[in-house]
Formats: C-alpha cells, sequence, structure tokens
C-alpha cells in the first residue's frame, strides 16, 4: 500500500532580505571602491611629499657637508649625518669621498607601525636622492639619502584606520536606515501577502483594505475582484446543487423529501454511529378533507404539516421528515430518552391533529394521527426499520392508541443506559480497547490517509462505535473517547509512514478544554501534526460553525488537515464551506449509487467543491461497480468495503 509522507514545504527567499543583502551588496562594493581610491591618492601623495623632503634634505646635506669634507674633518661629517638621520624620515644616509678612501655611512631603524599583510597589499616604493659635493671645479664626494617607508607606513595605516572606520559606521547606518525603509515600504506588501494566505485558508468573504501606495492599490483592488468573482461563482454553483437536490428529492406539496430522500437519509442515519428512532405518522383526516373539500384544501392541510415538521428543533437539531403517500410521513428522531422520546412523539401528534381538526373549538380532542415508532438497533436494515415501524402503526390502529413503540430485539440494547455508560468508563479507564483503520484510496490508486476506529472490549466482546458511541455523545462524555485516542497516539514508539484521520465528536468540539486542548497536544507534537487529519461531522458544522472554524484555523498553520464527514445529509452544510476550506469532504455511497437520482445533480456537488480545491470522498463503497461510478461523476476517492479495517497497532499497521 502506498503511503503519503508529510506535506514538504519549500521554503522560498523573503523579499525584504534579498533587498538588504542587494543594497549591503552595493554598499560594500561602492565602499571599497572608494576605500581603494582614498588610500592610493594618500599613498601617492605621501610619496610626492617624501621625495620632495628627501631631496631638499640631500641639496642641503651637500652643501652643509662641504667644508667638513673640504678640511678632511670626517668626524663632525659624521656628526652631522647622525643628527640629521635621527630627526628626519630618513633610515640611511651615505656619504663618499671623490677619491673612494673615506666613507661614512649612518643608518636609523625604526619599528614597522603597519602590518605587514597592509605593506604588502600597499607597495611603497623606495625614495631617494644623490648630491655631489662640489668644491669650486671640483668634486669632493657624494652624498646619497634614502626615506624611511615606515613613517609613511605608518601614516598611511593610520588613514587607512580611520577610513575603514567610518566606512563601516556609514555602512551601518546606511543599512539601518535601508532596512527601517524597506521594512515601511513592506509591510503593506506583507500584509497583503498575510491576508492573501488567511483568504485562502478562510474564504473571500471580506476584502482588502487599500493602501496608500498605488502599485499595492492595483493588486488589492485584483485580489478583491477575483475574491468576489470566486465568491459569486462558488454561490451560483452552491445553489444549482441546491435547486437539483430539490428537484430530486423534494415534495412539491410538503416541501418536504420525497422517497428518494428518505432512502438516503435514512441510509446516512444507518451509516453513522448516532442512535435514534424511526416514526412513521399515519393522518386518516387527509382523506376525509380531500373527499369533502377537494385536492386544493387536502393539499393545504399538507403543506401546513409539512411546515411543522420542517421546523421542528430537537435539542437544536432539525428533524429529518419525508412525505410517504398521499396521508403518510416518516421521521427520523434523534437519540433521546425513552420519556422525552414519549413526549416529543405526543407533542407531534397533537400539533397535526390541531392542524387537521375540522372542528378546533370541539370540547374533546380528535386524535387523527397515529404513528409507529422504531428506535434504532445495530444490524437493523432501511427496509427492517420501515417495515417495522409500519406493523407498529398498523397496530396502533388496530388498537385504537396513538402511537406504539416497538420492543428491542437486541442483547445489546436490552441494557440500559446507564449500564452501557459504565461500561464505556470502565473500558477506557482500564484500557480495555484496541484500535482499527480503514484506508481511503484516491482514483489513482495512492493512499489519503486512514481513518481509525475504536473498538470497545468487554469479556471478550467486542462493542462498535455504533453501539456505545450514541450513549457516549448523550452522556457529554464523548469527548473523553477523542482523548483517549490522543493519548494512545502520543505512546506510539515511532511515527507511522502515512498519514491517520481522526473524527473528533460534536463534545469535544463544544468544550472549551476539550478543543483547546487538542490544539495544545498538536502545538507540542509537531511531527504528529503533519501526519494527522481531524474531521468533523456535517451536522456539527450546521450547529457549531465557529468552534469548527477556529479549529480549522488553528491547526491548519501546523500541517494538519481537515475535513468535514457524512457531509451530504441535508447539504446543510454548503455555505459553510467557502469559509472552512477543508481539505476533503466526506459523502455516503448513497449519493452516488442510485440511479434515480439525476446524475447532473452530483456531478454539480463535485464540480462546487473542487472550486475550493477541497477534495470529494464517497464512504461505504460497496463494489467496483459503485466505485467506477463515484468516478464517472467526479469524486476523487473512496472507502469503504473495498478496503476492509485493518488493526492499527502502535508505530503502525505491520508493527
Amino acid at each position: 500500500m502506498k503511503s503519503i509522507a508529510g506535506t514538504v514545504r519549500h521554503r522560498h527567499p523573503s523579499l525584504l532580505n534579498l533587498l538588504i543583502g542587494a543594497i549591503i551588496a552595493l554598499l560594500l562594493l561602492f565602499s571599497l571602491g572608494i576605500f581603494t581610491i582614498q588610500v592610493l591618492q594618500a599613498r601617492d601623495a605621501l610619496v610626492d611629499r617624501q621625495r620632495g623632503e628627501i631631496n631638499n634634505l640631500a641639496q642641503s646635506l651637500s652643501l652643509s657637508l662641504v667644508p667638513a669634507v673640504r678640511q678632511g674633518d670626517w668626524t663632525s661629517a659624521r656628526v652631522l649625518l647622525q643628527s640629521v638621520c635621527d630627526g628626519g624620515a630618513v633610515s640611511r644616509i651615505r656619504l663618499e669621498s671623490a677619491d673612494g678612501e673615506h666613507s661614512v655611512l649612518v643608518e636609523h631603524a625604526r619599528p614597522a607601525a603597519a602590518p605587514g599583510w597592509f605593506r604588502s597589499l600597499v607597495p611603497i616604493s623606495q625614495i631617494s636622492a644623490r648630491r655631489m659635493l662640489a668644491g669650486g671645479w671640483m668634486q669632493m664626494g657624494e652624498v646619497r639619502v634614502e626615506a624611511d617607508e615606515g613613517l609613511a607606513y605608518a601614516q598611511l595605516w593610520e588613514l587607512t584606520r580611520q577610513l575603514l572606520l567610518w566606512m563601516l559606521l556609514g555602512m551601518g547606518v546606511a543599512i539601518v536606515i535601508a532596512v527601517v525603509c524597506l521594512r515601511q515600504l513592506l509591510a503593506p506588501l506583507s500584509r497583503l501577502a498575510a491576508r492573501l494566505e488567511e483568504m485562502q485558508l478562510q474564504g473571500f468573504e471580506t476584502s482588502l483594505t487599500t493602501s496608500r501606495f498605488r502599485e499595492l492599490n492595483g493588486i488589492t483592488g485584483a485580489v478583491n475582484r477575483l475574491g468576489s468573482r470566486l465568491n459569486a461563482q462558488f454561490e451560483a454553483q452552491a445553489e444549482q446543487v441546491v435547486r437539483l437536490q430539490r428537484l430530486a428529492e423534494r415534495d412539491e406539496v410538503s416541501r418536504l423529501g420525497n422517497r428518494a430522500y428518505l432512502v438516503r437519509a435514512m441510509d446516512d442515519w444507518l451509516a453513522a454511529p448516532v442512535g435514534g428512532s424511526a416514526m412513521i405518522i399515519r393522518i386518516h383526516q387527509l382523506e376525509v378533507i380531500y373527499r369533502e373539500e377537494g385536492f386544493a384544501a387536502r393539499d393545504t392541510a399538507i403543506r401546513a404539516i409539512g411546515d411543522y415538521l420542517a421546523g421542528v428543533r430537537i435539542d437544536e437539531e432539525a428533524l429529518m421528515a419525508a412525505r410517504l403517500s398521499a396521508h403518510e410521513f416518516a421521521l427520523i428522531l434523534p437519540d433521546l430518552t425513552e420519556q422525552a422520546r414519549d413526549r416529543q412523539v405526543e407533542e407531534i401528534l397533537d400539533r397535526i391533529d390541531d392542524i387537521v381538526d375540522a372542528n378546533p373549538l370541539a370540547l374533546e380532542r380528535i386524535h387523527h394521527a397515529r404513528a409507529g415508532v422504531v428506535p434504532r438497533e445495530p444490524g437493523l436494515g432501511r427496509m427492517t426499520l420501515l417495515s417495522a415501524a409500519d406493523n407498529a402503526l398498523r397496530e396502533a390502529d388496530e388498537q385504537g392508541r396513538r402511537w406504539i413503540v416497538t420492543q428491542r430485539v437486541s442483547a445489546l440494547d436490552e441494557r440500559g443506559r446507564n449500564e452501557w455508560r459504565q461500561v464505556i468508563e470502565t473500558a477506557l479507564a482500564q484500557r480495555h480497547y484496541h484500535f482499527v483503520a480503514q484506508s481511503v484510496v484516491m482514483n489513482d490508486g495512492s493512499e489519503f490517509h486512514q481513518e481509525v476506529y475504536i473498538r470497545l472490549d468487554e469479556s471478550g466482546q467486542e462493542h462498535l462505535a455504533s453501539a456505545f458511541m450514541p450513549v457516549a455523545r448523550q452522556f457529554r462524555i464523548a469527548d473523553r473517547v477523542d482523548q483517549c485516542v490522543l493519548d494512545w497516539l502520543a505512546g506510539w514508539p515511532r511515527l507511522p509512514e502515512y498519514r491517520l484521520a481522526l473524527n473528533l465528536s460534536m463534545d469535544t468540539l463544544t468544550g472549551e478544554e476539550s478543543l483547546t486542548h487538542v490544539i495544545q497536544w498538536l502545538e507540542q507534537r509537531p511531527r504528529w501534526a503533519a501526519l494527522l487529519d481531524l474531521e468533523v461531522n456535517g451536522e456539527v458544522v450546521v450547529r457549531h460553525r465557529e468552534r469548527v472554524e477556529q479549529l480549522f484555523r488553528s491547526v491548519r498553520r501546523l500541517g494538519t488537515r481537515v475535513g468535514i464527514d457524512r457531509f451530504g445529509r441535508n447539504l446543510q452544510a454548503m455555505p459553510s464551506l467557502i469559509r472552512l476550506r477543508p481539505d476533503y469532504i466526506k459523502i455516503d455511497q448513497t449519493f452516488f449509487v442510485r440511479d434515480n437520482v439525476n446524475a447532473e445533480f452530483l456531478h454539480s456537488l463535485c464540480i462546487a467543491v473542487h472550486q475550493l480545491d477541497t477534495r470529494v470522498i464517497v464512504t461505504r463503497v460497496e463494489s467496483e461497480e459503485h466505485r467506477e461510478r463515484i468516478v464517472e461523476l467526479g469524486a476523487d476517492g473512496f472507502q469503504g468495503y473495498l478496503t476492509p479495517s485493518q488493526p492499527l497497532l502502535p508505530g503502525g499497521r505491520d508493527s
């Protein structure tokens, strides 16, 4: 199986650093040029001045030494030469008589004031002067004076140090000024880039503020126009998806879902690890209204019933409702206690009775609506549930009762919810659980990630998430299950070579402490953050979009990918996509494999999602035929029975 490594982020050079580097290079180049010119000019000036001084000194000595040489007083001549050598920039003076019999040499060595590398880098030629001692028409001798280069080097070295100091100081000041100015100039561009990156993650709903720089205003305006165009394009595509869904799954009279919608909604509900009940309502009074008042009156009553059912909210969650026939409706109730469920059923039936009652002022309430209710149990399919609900409804008619709830047949569900809670808490506390993973495979055969599922162990019996997660949600301990998964991953001896996906519960999203813990867990483990995909369910997005947005914004900066699971349920999360910008969404295969659903609707859904650079993954794919169909309609990958779950061990599947 192919694995996907963490996303490699290429580091691009900073424009500010490049500009500062270029400025430093130019300043250094110009400064070195000016420095070299100044040093060479100073050297030439020192050489010219020293040459003039040596020539003048040689001329003076040639005149001063004539009396001593004429008298043969070579001692006086030496004293004179010694005094001149000690007091001037002279390194050597030689006096020779014309006949060559007498010679006086005076030398004066001074310590080097400049380093050797500097003397070799800036050479100064040897300066000397020669003069003849003339006594009338006769030459009495010759004096030769050689300049001391050390004095010139000392002066030149001191000048070089001063120039170098001021050059470095000037470059430092210039660089500081350049950095400050460039930061001021590039700050709008940096803010623009940061805003563009934020808009890429969160959408283009807000416009960029204008800049005081003309060039940046053009970029800002172009980005705002592009964002508006993308928003309009996505909104138009989303509206088309909703419109096509209504055409395919909406009953025009009641404005509820039709049978096609009920099939998809029930399959999606049964595929998720949630509880609840299926309910069929029969309203005999609708037939009476039709016989006595005609189609229009009956349709008006049906529309009123549909408006009521569409507006019912249980724990801030809308009912899934559909019209089955002229006088029957089907509902999916959320997970409730038996007492709360019975109260809700009675309230719904009372309200429907009020809508269809021909004499609302009657002293006694007449029961026109009856219902059959079937609690969801593990292993029950859609047809079994609907058949059981229909049988319960028939029994209610025969026995004259308003509703009947079928008895549970699963041994697991015979347990009370408090007993289930104890099983969950014991398993979590004693770590009696294990994990499996199911791969998501893309159309090209590569593995997108592996979704992690938890299983509870009880005396050798394995409990699937669909059996205990509804209870965990009811008692608000589902976040402890998520925490259990994170703690287990933190103890792995080594990181896997593939990505893992975690589906976070609503309790984790709604709890401030639990949500903060998830974000901090990823911040403290950046290598794990780069290997994880975090998912939330579509109903969580609808009910708590701000919390989901906070999670997505925080973890994406750490390299974590984000996704939305069970996205197709009523498509209510569609408007949120443009702000959430998930990396992928997961849709149940019931969306794609039904022959009676318009393929244009499914294709439009994929196109709209792809506009946000989001992948479409289809879950519960059962056959190769289903896989081929989802590829034709534009999905990017699949998950299901073609990729069975495998045990997940610390360090990887094959540990």
